[in-house]
């Protein structure tokens, strides 16, 4: 793992901190532009209280990298509060999101999965995005490959995994942005996300080699179809709230 910066004078700036406020930034304006397709006041996108689903996205994917690399971080308790140098799980930051929007939905009294619902297009491109980081930092990549695609990381050919998972989350959130409409019950769209993103992170979770293993078992397996089970749930169950 690289920590990409530049420089400008005493100013040091961290790409990969650019790359996430980029990623949040268009996945919280595309959601803003949305809202009136769920009854859903743009103003509230401008409430403080929106830090509180990124506040939490953020620490619980500080904690699942933690957890993921605590061979590491054991022996390096200072590093674990320096997310500019990488290491964000994305269940993790799901996890925390979720419940920040929760506790957000709860105060301002709206409904929970119609907000998710409108969100869910937002996540899958947020998400591609934050990919890019991964590229800049130069982690999260697959094997060796002699394929053309290929990119160089320390010296080697190697799968672009992100690359792999930023196009299809891209190609997934448009995919949502044009159906997700049409749905008639709430909690159809973020299930359909849930779906979606557990397909591709279960197979790009293939190429991965730097992901959170027990034995040889990769445990982001388990997160992936737990969110296709549960994901699932949400698109077919027949009850309305």
């Amino acid at each position: 793992m690289t920590n990409a910066q530049v420089q400008v004078g005493p100013l040091v700036i961290h790409l990969y901190g650019v790359i996430i406020a980029a990623a949040t930034f268009f996945g919280w304006l595309l959601a803003k532009k949305r809202a009136h397709l769920y009854k859903i006041p743009q103003t509230l996108f401008d409430d403080p209280m929106l830090l509180t689903p990124l506040l939490l996205g953020i620490i619980g994917a500080r904690l699942y990298h933690v957890a993921s690399s605590w061979g590491y971080y054991q022996n390096n308790i200072s590093g674990i509060v320096k997310i500019w140098q990488g290491g964000l799980g994305i269940w993790g930051a799901l996890v925390g999101i979720i419940l920040g929007f929760y506790i957000f939905a709860r105060i301002q009294k709206i409904n929970f999965l119609n907000l998710l619902d409108l969100l869910a297009p937002s996540l899958l491109l947020a998400q591609g995005i934050g990919r890019i980081g991964n590229f800049v930092n130069q982690e999260g990549f697959g094997p060796p490959t002699s394929l053309p695609w290929g990119v160089m990381i320390g010296g080697t050919r190697v799968h672009p995994t992100f690359f792999y998972e930023m196009f299809l989350d891209f190609i997934f959130a448009i995919a949502l942005i044009y159906l997700s409409p049409r749905f008639k019950k709430p909690g159809q769209a973020i299930g359909l996300y849930l779906i979606s993103y557990g397909l591709i992170r279960f197979l790009v979770e293939f190429f991965r080699i730097d992901t959170w293993s027990i034995g040889d078992f990769k445990v982001a397996f388990v997160f992936s179809l737990a969110a296709i089970l549960v994901g699932t749930y949400l698109f077919i169950r027949k009850k309305k709230v």
